[in-house]
């Protein structure tokens, strides 16, 4: 009997460490998700992704072969404009921001300087092999990335010069026209010098549909920084005319988009996959399904590009 007994408690004792060491590696693991969630979406990896995911779509719409290498300097440009805009924009006291975000982009600045320059070397490279307005349109796309946040124009009622952010009204259309430059513009300026069949109705409806939909997605950030933007006289939609507005201009916009989508000449499953897709950023808008911290703006607002083109995949496969 004693011996059950000890067999017994070493038994349970066995039991009761692994079950420790599960519990500890249960509250360990969400902090490793976090880690990694962190790692993807402010080092600007996740949006580079989404970049790529756009430019896929377009090939996808306009039935023209997918080139690699577009969709490789299209990441590798994202990733760059996106870490330098944000290095460009450093606090004067980055560590005691109240942004998750900003403390982890200044705690790993120096790699992310690291990881852009090798992402500018990637899209020279990879830029030699494209056409040659191809490349110029490039190399305008990256002037226009870089104008955005470097301090170039003068601004009324500033001692300081400013970048092209600043402009009242201008920040708006200028992500939405860079973004349909990248994504549409230059895939397309590329098959169309590899003489490629273009149906230009369907480059310039595309076109619209990416500008309405970057610019409906974008306006909740600009309704985020809002207290931030008036105490530096940024001249956002929201600051000008409100928050509720603001979100009534990004809701029409995105119906709008919608609406466009569903009676184009498209086949159903396209049509369908598409107006999933603004359906549900229209809900993550109005009905946010998380609290509204960096991951509610950086994976699933921000995530809705990628989500486009993965219901459009999903919806072929049915």
């Amino acid at each position: 009997m004693p011996d059950n007994k000890l067999a017994f408690l070493v038994f349970r004792r066995a039991n009761l460490h692994t079950f420790c060491k599960k519990a500890n590696f249960l509250r360990v693991l969400p902090n490793y998700n976090r880690k990694f969630l962190d790692t993807l979406l402010f080092s600007n990896v996740f949006i580079a992704c989404c970049a790529v995911a756009q430019g896929a779509m377009t090939y996808h719409l306009l039935s023209l072969p997918v080139n690699y290498t577009v969709l490789a300097i299209l990441g590798c440009a994202t990733l760059a404009l996106y870490n330098f805009s944000m290095i460009l924009a450093r606090p004067p006291h980055p560590e005691t921001s109240p942004f998750r975000r900003v403390r982890w982009v200044f705690r790993h600045e120096r790699s992310l300087w690291v990881w852009t320059g090798i992402a500018l070397v990637a899209v020279w490279v990879l830029g030699l092999h494209l056409h040659k307005p191809s490349f110029v349109l490039l190399g305008v796309m990256g002037v226009m990335g870089v104008a955005y946040n470097l301090p170039i124009v003068h601004v009324s009622g500033r001692q300081r010069r400013a970048g092209l952010r600043q402009i009242t009204g201008l920040k708006l259309f200028y992500i939405g026209l860079v973004w349909v430059m990248s994504c549409v513009l230059l895939p397309v300026a590329e098959a169309y010098h590899d003489d490629l069949h273009i149906v230009w109705y369907q480059v310039w409806q595309l076109m619209a549909w990416v500008f309405l939909f970057v610019v409906a997605i974008t306006i909740p950030f600009d309704i985020r920084d809002i207290y931030q933007d008036r105490y530096y006289g940024l001249k956002t939609i929201p600051v000008l005319f409100g928050e509720r507005k603001a979100l009534v201009l990004s809701s029409t916009l995105l119906a709008v988009q919608m609406g466009w989508v569903w009676f184009s000449n498209y086949p159903l499953d396209i049509r369908l996959a598409l107006f999933i897709a603004s359906v549900l950023c229209l809900l993550f808008i109005l009905v946010p399904p998380i609290k509204k911290n960096e991951y509610y703006y950086f994976l699933l607002l921000d995530g809705t590009l990628l989500l486009q083109f993965v219901v459009l995949l999903l919806v072929g496969f049915v």
